[in-house]
């Protein structure tokens, strides 16, 4: 009897909910539609003041107070980033980036790792496109025991043979699957073949067989080349002042001995005509589809327009190409872009996926949202939106010592300073609609964009060729990632003798 109430009590109760629910969901329905009310004006960002200062081995400083917590960030960017691995080093940057961190002339790996969390700070480091970076989060107190740490790493990396080696494995595995990840492959492919050969292309994780040349003198060696101080900006934020700041970055980072400045080699432009290029997985049942070109980078006088453009057009679900593809028409389960603004011409790329039967209708779907951008003004209301979700995001980018210290790095790499970071939100706001159709008119073709479709080719193939023009197609298991080509050559070089290893501290940036 008692289980008989127990249920009959839940049961009881599950229709009283669903009887609440549904007078709920019938008044819902009956009440008129609202329209929720607009944004309010953005309010004004003061970006905090930052002071300055360049020590005798070219490191640039950058200190902003920020009392309200008693914590702090220091942060580091050098030129440690892919573009500057050597041809046929493919992953270098990472290894390096990862490894400076496993032990140094003065400490181990598991000393390292105890030092951080002795604190309950943590540390970072890591390799972008062009950029390495570290960084270090702790308590104010703790800055002296920072900047110690964070220093030590970076100039006095021993490059251990056996946490290499745990590297190599663990890079292989995860290189193993991404082998046979068609959205891996989509990206990775695109890149490369967009760049031709410029080191902008290169996998940034390598391929197993760059990662598998790899040697202690490799890392060495690009680290003895690319973290030099004469390119590099150290940015500390948080509970301290500017001057004991100062004064403690020049006692660990004084001695850091210059470099040879970095060169990033010209960026050739956007292709003449379209190419296709089909990479053919007859397992597949979805077809990855990836279509662009390069673009502009972060300094071109266009740069504000594009992102308005990026945000219109595909940046998030409620942009364009995700409402077309995916909500429209249901063709995929997400239609996106990806603008990347570095130094050289970067790249802007639209990516979706589907069925293998619909591949030629969502390929071209994507195109004709990208044709449009370019011949009618994005309406007023549509193109505030937008304008609204990326100036509302600045001010969360910069709520943390992090964030801010994140936003000052990337400034100041480009040559701009705390004036441009001010009038960031102003200048976004003020492009207009004509402004963002003239970018797209002008420096985006999709007519000669690169497409890279990764999937069964038998299946769709003829289709994407009667629609869009002649195709090439590769077997996925002829695809080299590190030829601008895409295709495995025929003769491959035999692998030259792996390096002795240097002993430790050898070739080290001091």
């Amino acid at each position: 009897m008692k289980i008989t109430r127990f249920v009959l009590s839940r049961f009881a109760l599950s229709i009283t909910a669903l009887a609440l629910l549904t007078g709920a969901a019938s008044a819902q329905e009956a009440k008129p539609k609202q329209t929720p009310p607009p944004p309010k004006p953005a309010k004004e960002i003061r970006f905090p003041a930052f002071e300055e200062k360049t020590l005798a081995n070219g490191l640039r400083l950058v200190v902003i107070e920020q009392h309200e917590t008693p914590s702090l960030s220091a942060q580091l960017l050098f030129p440690g980033g892919k573009v500057h691995a050597p041809a046929g080093k493919a992953g270098l940057a990472d290894a390096t980036a990862a490894l400076v961190r496993e032990g140094t002339t003065a400490r181990s790996a598991q000393q390292i790792a105890q030092t951080i969390d002795s604190v309950g700070g943590v540390l970072t480091t890591g390799a972008s496109l062009e950029s390495g970076f570290a960084g270090v989060r702790v308590t104010s107190d703790q800055l002296d025991l920072a900047l110690d740490l964070l220093s030590d790493v970076i100039l006095r990396p021993s490059f251990p043979a056996e946490e290499l080696e745990r590297w190599r494995n663990q890079t292989l595995s995860g290189l193993q699957i991404q082998q046979t990840d068609p959205e891996y492959i989509a990206d990775a492919a695109f890149v490369q073949a967009v760049y031709g050969g410029h080191p902008y292309g290169q996998p940034a994780t390598g391929t197993p067989e760059s990662v598998q040349g790899l040697t202690r003198d490799d890392l060495a060696a690009f680290h003895r080349r690319q973290y030099v101080p004469n390119e590099s900006i150290l940015a500390i934020v948080g509970d301290v002042k500017a001057a004991d700041a100062f004064a403690k970055a020049e006692r660990f980072f004084g001695a850091w001995k210059r470099g040879e400045e970095s060169r990033i080699p010209a960026v050739k432009p956007a292709q003449a005509q379209r190419r296709i290029v089909i990479i053919d997985k007859p397992d597949a049942v979805q077809t990855q589809i990836r279509v662009g070109q390069i673009a502009i980078g972060y300094r071109d006088p266009d740069h504000f327009a594009a992102q308005v453009y990026d945000s219109v057009v595909g940046s998030s679900s409620n942009s364009r190409l995700y409402e077309e593809v995916r909500r429209k028409r249901g063709l995929s389960y997400g239609a996106f872009t990806d603008l990347r603004l570095p130094s050289e011409p970067g790249w802007f790329l639209a990516n979706t996926f589907t069925k293998t039967e619909s591949t030629a209708e969502a390929l071209g779907l994507v195109l004709e949202v990208l044709e449009g951008m370019g011949k009618t003004p994005v309406p007023a209301e549509e193109l505030e939106t937008r304008k609204t979700y990326l100036t509302g995001a600045f001010p969360l980018e910069i709520e943390t010592p992090d964030g801010i210290a994140g936003k000052v790095l990337e400034a100041m790499k480009f040559g701009y300073g705390r004036e441009y970071l001010e009038s960031y939100r102003d200048k976004l706001g003020a492009v207009t609609a004509e402004q963002v159709k003239s970018f797209a008119g002008r420096r985006l073709q999709p007519d000669r964009m690169l497409v890279v479709l990764v999937g069964n080719a038998k299946a769709f193939a003829a289709d994407v060729e009667k629609r869009f023009g002649k195709a090439e197609t590769i077997p996925i298991g002829e695809v080299d990632l590190l030829q601008p080509g895409l295709r495995k050559s025929p003769h491959p070089p035999a692998p030259s003798p792996a390096s002795p290893s240097p002993s430790p501290g050898e070739g080290e940036t001091e």
